[in-house]
């Protein structure tokens, strides 16, 4: 994916890729760890057989996205219902049992929190969307600032950002995101 923006951005903009920042916020399916070890299921190829008797939850628009798409087709994914939540919702819906497996996303604090299971894609239906630096072409020539985003490149892997998501939408000992950045920005050592 990385490599098809890299060329997209070549062929229609003026602006500079500077780099990833080393986590990736793209979709994923996640269910609670006891139901996926009481079905047998820790990878999509494993959902796709027990799916006929599941719910699925996702974003208002996940069921439209190519994304979903993309997992229907390859996997032959049919499920027993689709229902749509907002995105703070779909993990209670796991733990309510309204839904058996979520469209979730990688950074997603609650996955680790709530100890859910992710599930493994092996046919790569899911494409990885790296969190990028993009700068204008008049940012991209302002040394000083690319000397500050330098620090950040590759710095952030998914469980730090998870943490920081985490920490700004949980109910208690709630961060602001400025509160969540700076406690981010310590931990990367920054």
């Amino acid at each position: 994916m990385y490599d098809a923006i890299v060329e997209w951005k070549e062929r229609t903009s003026d602006a500079e890729i500077f780099g990833r920042l080393g986590f990736e916020n793209a979709y994923a399916f996640a269910m609670r760890s006891d139901r996926a070890r009481a079905l047998g299921v820790s990878s999509l190829t494993d959902l796709s057989g027990v799916a006929r008797r599941l719910t699925v939850g996702g974003d208002p628009e996940f069921f439209e996205r190519p994304e979903w798409i993309a997992v229907r087709d390859i996997y032959g994914m049919r499920f027993a219902e689709t229902r749509n939540f907002s995105p703070t919702f779909m993990y209670g819906a796991l733990q309510s049992g309204e839904a058996d497996a979520i469209s979730a996303y990688t950074s997603e604090g609650r996955i680790a929190a709530e100890r859910l299971t992710g599930l493994e894609d092996p046919e790569e239906a899911l494409p990885s969307y790296d969190a990028l630096i993009v700068l204008s072409p008049k940012a991209s020539r302002d040394e000083r600032l690319r000397a500050a985003l330098e620090p950040l490149l590759g710095a952030i892997d998914v469980a730090e950002m998870r943490a920081a998501n985490y920490a700004v939408d949980r109910t208690e000992d709630k961060r602001t995101p400025e509160q969540a950045a700076e406690e981010l920005a310590d931990a990367i050592g920054l």
